[in-house]
């Protein structure tokens, strides 16, 4: 059995599931698995854009909690569907696994060579405050998306925070 390394990637350092309805799916999880508290941020605003390769828009909300050691996104996307769901998901509101994140050391390095095994960028995005982000197409090795990303002290710190708040956690849902 041939064995496929995807070098200059890091450890999964967030699940994420794509959602129809945010409020929802935050308060249906909160109920069944107990994850708590949820930050939720509203379309998130992001810069230079590209979609499969275009220039384009990527409006999405998405909602944030620990669950275990891993953070568990909850995202919802509103203008282009990066990720299409079966209709029978859809129709009963199953959510879909959408990526995995992971930190990567070197983003254009860790780009690179996840093109070279065959795995098209499917979305590329700054933040408002220029923070780059990619998601790559690993469907066809592991059913979701890859998003990689170089953690830097705004996104550690937000990872710290969400992880710190569920181990006191009486809130469910924070809009942040």
């Amino acid at each position: 059995m041939n064995k496929l390394s995807i070098p200059d990637l890091g450890p999964v350092v967030q699940i994420a599931y794509a959602v129809e309805d945010l409020q929802e799916a935050t308060n249906s999880w909160s109920e069944l698995y107990g994850i708590a508290p949820f930050f939720i941020k509203e379309n998130i605003p992001l810069e230079k854009v590209r979609v499969k390769g275009v220039d384009s828009v990527f409006d999405h909300s998405s909602a944030y909690a620990q669950w275990g050691s891993l953070m568990v996104e909850l995202i919802c996307e509103h203008s282009e569907k990066l990720l299409h769901a079966p209709p029978d998901r859809i129709e009963v509101g199953i959510p879909t696994l959408h990526h995995c994140a992971v930190f990567v050391d070197d983003f254009n390095e860790a780009a690179k060579n996840l093109e070279k095994l065959g795995f098209a960028e499917i979305l590329f995005a700054e933040t408002s405050s220029g923070f780059p982000f990619a998601m790559y197409d690993t469907r066809k090795l592991f059913g979701h998306f890859i998003e990689i990303y170089e953690p830097n002290e705004e996104l550690t710190n937000f990872y710290r925070m969400v992880e710190k708040s569920a181990e006191n956690s009486k809130a469910v849902v924070e809009n942040i």
